[in-house]
C-alpha cells in the first residue's frame, strides 16, 4: 500500500470531521401543507411583507362568524424561515353556510408561533420521510400523547413534513419531524 504524505492524511482527516459534524438532511424549506392563523390576538393575525417584525404589515387575518361559532382565515404554507411561515391567499367562508372569499391576496408572511394545524400521525421522525427511523411514538397515556404535546419550535420544513421541537405537559422536548398535518378547524382531514 502507497505511503500518504502528512498533509493528504490531514486534509482526509479534516474532511472526516466536516462531514460528520453536518446535519443529516438540509432541509429546502419549501412547505406544501394548509394551516389557520391560530386566532389568540382578537385584532387579528399580522401579515408581513417579509419573514420578521422589521417587514410591514400587508394584511391581517380576523376571526369570521358568529359567536360560539368562529373560525380563523385558512391559507397554503409555502415555505419557512427563520421562524415565519410565508402563506398564499387567506380564505374565509370554507366552514358554515357562508361563501368562500379571500381576505389577503398572497404571498405574505406569518410568525409561525401563530399558525396553527393538527398533528395526524403520531410519530416523530428522524428525517422527512415516511420511512425514515420512527424516533418517538404518540401514544395515548403517556407524556408524549399526541393530545397533550405542542410545538415548542419549527426548524424547518420539507415540503409536507415539519422540522419541530414538541414540549409534553412534564417540561421534556424532543426534536424531529412530523407530517400528515391538517388545516381544517370543523373536522379531521382525510
Amino acid at each position: 500500500m502507497p505511503k500518504r504524505s502528512a498533509s493528504v492524511t490531514a486534509l482526509l482527516a479534516a474532511m472526516l470531521v466536516l462531514a460528520t459534524s453536518l446535519p443529516a438532511f438540509a432541509a429546502s424549506n419549501i412547505c406544501d401543507f394548509k394551516a389557520y392563523a391560530d386566532g389568540s390576538d382578537p385584532a387579528g393575525t399580522n401579515v408581513r411583507s417579509g419573514p420578521g417584525t422589521d417587514h410591514g404589515i400587508i394584511g391581517v387575518l380576523k376571526a369570521y362568524g358568529e359567536a360560539g361559532y368562529e373560525w380563523t382565515p385558512g391559507f397554503q404554507v409555502t415555505k419557512f424561515e427563520n421562524g415565519w411561515f410565508q402563506i398564499g391567499d387567506a380564505l374565509v367562508g370554507q366552514y358554515g353556510d357562508g361563501l368562500e372569499e379571500t381576505v389577503f391576496k398572497g404571498p405574505g408572511w406569518v410568525s409561525a408561533k401563530l399558525v396553527d394545524f393538527d398533528i395526524q400521525d403520531w410519530r416523530l421522525r428522524d428525517a422527512p420521510s415516511i420511512d425514515a427511523q420512527v424516533t418517538l411514538e404518540m401514544n395515548s397515556g403517556t407524556p408524549w400523547s399526541l393530545d397533550d404535546v405542542h410545538i415548542a419550535t419549527v426548524h424547518a420544513c420539507e415540503g409536507r413534513f415539519l422540522e419541530v421541537t414538541l414540549a409534553n405537559p412534564a417540561g421534556q422536548t424532543k426534536r424531529g419531524w412530523i407530517t400528515d398535518l391538517c388545516g381544517n378547524q370543523v373536522t379531521t382531514c382525510s
